[in-house]
């Protein structure tokens, strides 16, 4: 009897850790402690034109396809049938613009402004281990005459173990 209620017990708790994801242990690179510290090097690396940087601090097409869409799947986008590759193709053709225009303007008419602050409004998303943190707004300041303005390139965040990078960048 006492086995048979231990063994059960014990069920119940590996059913439990593994749906809490609790063991994985993701290959996932380049995260950093806190989502200021992923935008302040992806201004510094986009104000370089630094490409290999910048993309270091975003979500890989393997940590997308292989690690995060396990968790994810169809049902984060209304498409049926989306595939992971798919998916991470139409991000990154949005990421790619993103770099551009971002090169041409952290270095050019936005190289006086440095890193305020990093708010995200909506309601974090949890899929398995993985949390988004979406709807973030990166607000700039120009100490030479205090204007500030706000990107929105850094919109989503992907946070792993209490760790952050980007999760794609958007469009202004």
């Amino acid at each position: 009897m006492k086995s048979s209620i231990h063994a059960k017990l014990s069920l119940c708790i590996l059913v439990f850790a593994y749906q809490c994801n609790l063991f994985t242990n993701y290959p996932i690179t380049h995260l950093y402690p806190t989502k200021e510290e992923v935008v302040i090097k992806a201004i510094d690396a986009l104000r370089k034109k630094d490409l290999q940087g910048i993309e270091n601090l975003i979500l890989s097409p393997e940590e997308h396809n292989t690690m995060f869409w396990k968790h994810v799947g169809e049902r984060f986008t209304s498409d049926r049938g989306m595939t992971p590759e798919l998916a991470y193709e139409h991000m990154n053709m949005e990421t790619n613009i993103v770099i551009k225009e971002q090169f041409n303007f952290l270095s050019g008419a936005g190289i006086d402004y440095q890193f305020k602050s990093v708010q995200c409004k909506r309601k974090p998303e949890e899929y398995g281990p993985f949390t988004l943190h979406l709807g973030c707004a990166t607000t700039l300041l120009n100490p030479k005459d205090h204007t500030t303005i706000t990107l929105h390139s850094f919109s989503t965040f992907l946070e792993y173990k209490g760790k952050y990078k980007l999760y794609h960048l958007k469009r202004e």
